[in-house]
């Protein structure tokens, strides 16, 4: 009677083994999905905000934006695929519709990405240039109030004061369409027709 009830407790613990086992192995799957799921939601956020720092010529923005997407991708493969070297596990089937309502997002946010980073040289080279001419408009605002002074002293024509007048106008115009020439949501036309109908102006004016 003893000897079976030693087998009966030996056998009790080895099943309660196992199920501790195969409990602490569902916990550790379902916590790495987890994992997964929410650095794909922070990498997400991560690639939107660096991809509009991208656009505006920021250049830490670029390797954090071109991470960003590589990290989203694997995380979000893992869990439609399983990733043993990372150590995620596919998504039970229940998961499989929404897994392909993101597949194609994910696609479009990977090619506009490189679509950036293949202009990261362009992007980089007009955000330099905008933020030159807005601070080269702080110093044009100095000379240009500088001569409008000058023409009141001299009893200038009126139109000699108006021009001089239309030159300090024109050099907040220049830098307010420099802030405003790339956007969050691309390049404003509005803003690039300013800029250059401005600087033709300023420019005529200033040679007259």
């Amino acid at each position: 009677h003893q000897r079976l009830l030693y087998i009966g407790l030996t056998i009790s613990l080895v099943v309660l083994a196992v199920l501790g086992i195969y409990a602490l192995a569902q916990a550790n799957r379902v916590a790495q999905q987890l994992a997964a799921a929410g650095q794909s939601l922070m990498q997400s956020q991560r690639l939107a905000k660096s991809s509009t720092q991208a656009l505006i010529g920021s250049s830490a923005a670029f390797p954090e934006l071109q991470d960003s997407a590589a990290v989203l991708v694997r995380m979000v493969d893992g869990l439609k695929s399983g990733d043993p070297a990372a150590g995620i596990d596919a998504l039970p089937n229940a998961f499989a519709d929404d897994l392909e309502r993101i597949a194609p997002l994910m696609d479009r946010a990977k090619r506009n990405t490189s679509t950036i980073i293949a202009q990261q040289k362009v992007l980089l080279d007009v955000g330099s240039a905008l933020r030159e001419i807005n601070r080269e408009s702080s110093d044009l605002l100095d000379i240009a109030e500088t001569v409008a002074s000058f023409k009141l002293q001299q009893n200038a024509s009126p139109a000699e004061i108006s021009a001089a007048g239309q030159l300090v106008m024109l050099t907040q115009r220049i830098g307010k369409s420099a802030n405003e020439f790339q956007t969050m949501e691309g390049v404003s036309p509005e803003a690039v027709f300013l800029l250059g109908q401005d600087l033709n102006t300023f420019r005529k004016i200033e040679q007259g």
